[in-house]
């Protein structure tokens, strides 16, 4: 009975949100020019500015994390890693193609 009930709250909250968006769609379709200007004054019209900042946002991390990835490229190159150092040897932290130490 539990497992239904909480089924059922799931259900309608989602069915609310959907129709919660549609109602503000439709109210957006149908807004004068004053109601727009209001809108956008009362900082409703700005979505797009938060994508434009969510996806600066996102580059930042990407880009960090591609610098960070070219990093550690450039360190295993020259045989240095975060787990060592120039001074071990290869012998050492080399794997040979059997499998073999």
């Amino acid at each position: 009975m539990t497992e239904t009930l909480t089924w059922v709250v799931v259900f309608l909250a989602i069915a609310l949100t959907l129709r919660a968006i549609v109602r503000e769609s439709d109210r957006r379709r149908r807004r004068t020019v004053e109601e727009w200007e209001r809108d956008f004054a009362a900082g409703q019209g700005k979505a797009s500015q938060f994508m434009r900042a969510g996806a600066l946002g996102l580059e930042a991390i990407f880009v960090a994390e591609k610098r960070e990835a070219i990093e550690f490229k450039q360190d295993e190159q020259q045989g240095m890693t975060k787990t060592g150092s120039k001074g071990d040897g290869r012998d050492r932290t080399a794997v040979t193609s059997d499998g073999k130490d």
